[in-house]
C-alpha cells in the first residue's frame, strides 16, 4: 500500500492540474446530490468545513442548507482541537486562523456547538476518500479528536465525506482511530 506522505502528494498533484472553476463546479453537483440523501433532511444541526485552496468548494452547499434552514456550526482551530461556532450569514465576520483557514471571527459562548445541539451532520474534509467511505486527512488529527470526543461523550451524529473525483482512490492507509464516513459525495 502508498505511504500516507506519497498519497497526499499525489492528490495535490491531480488537484493542482485542475482548472480553478472545477472546484466549484463540484461544489455545485455535491451541493444538488446532498439534498436526495436521507441523512440531509434528517438532522437539523449541519457541521461544515469552510473550504481552502484544492479543496472541493463549499460555498453551494452551505447556500443550500442555509435554503433549507439548517443550523449551521463551522470550525475554529484552538490549539489541538476543533470548535465549533454557529453561524447566520455567509457574509460572516471572517477572519484567517491556523493555516490561513477562514474561520468565524465570533467568540460568543452562544454560538459555540454544544451537545444539545446535537444529533448532527458533520461534513468532513479529507485529502483522500475510497468509495466505502474511508478517509485519509491532511495529518493534524483535528477531525480523529473531534469524533474521539464526541464519541465519548456518548453524542449521536453521522459523517458525510465531500470531496472532488480527483480524491477518490481505491484504498487509503488508515489507523485504528479513523473514523469511516457513513456516507460519501464526490463531484
Amino acid at each position: 500500500m502508498v505511504t500516507k506522505a506519497a498519497l497526499r502528494k499525489e492528490i495535490k498533484q491531480r488537484l493542482e492540474s485542475l482548472p480553478p472553476e472545477k472546484f466549484y463546479e463540484e461544489g455545485l453537483q455535491v451541493a444538488s446530490r446532498i439534498q436526495s440523501l436521507p441523512m440531509w433532511s434528517q438532522y437539523e444541526t449541519i457541521l461544515f468545513y469552510l473550504s481552502m485552496n484544492l479543496e472541493i468548494d463549499t460555498q453551494p452547499l452551505l447556500e443550500t442548507a442555509f435554503s433549507n434552514k439548517k443550523k449551521i456550526f463551522v470550525p475554529k482551530v484552538s490549539g489541538e482541537d476543533l470548535h465549533f461556532f454557529r453561524i447566520y450569514t455567509l457574509s460572516g465576520p471572517w477572519h484567517y486562523g491556523a493555516f490561513g483557514i477562514r474561520e468565524p471571527q465570533t467568540e460568543k459562548s452562544e454560538d459555540l456547538l454544544k451537545s444539545q445541539d446535537f444529533p448532527g451532520l458533520i461534513i468532513v474534509p479529507g485529502v483522500a476518500f475510497t468509495q466505502e467511505g474511508d478517509r485519509m486527512g491532511h495529518g493534524r488529527g483535528y477531525y480523529d479528536r473531534f469524533f474521539g470526543s464526541l464519541d465519548k461523550q456518548g453524542i449521536s451524529y453521522a459523517t458525510l465525506g465531500i470531496c472532488m473525483k480527483a480524491q477518490i482512490v481505491p484504498e487509503v492507509p488508515t489507523e485504528t482511530w479513523d473514523k469511516r464516513m457513513d456516507a460519501l459525495i464526490f463531484g
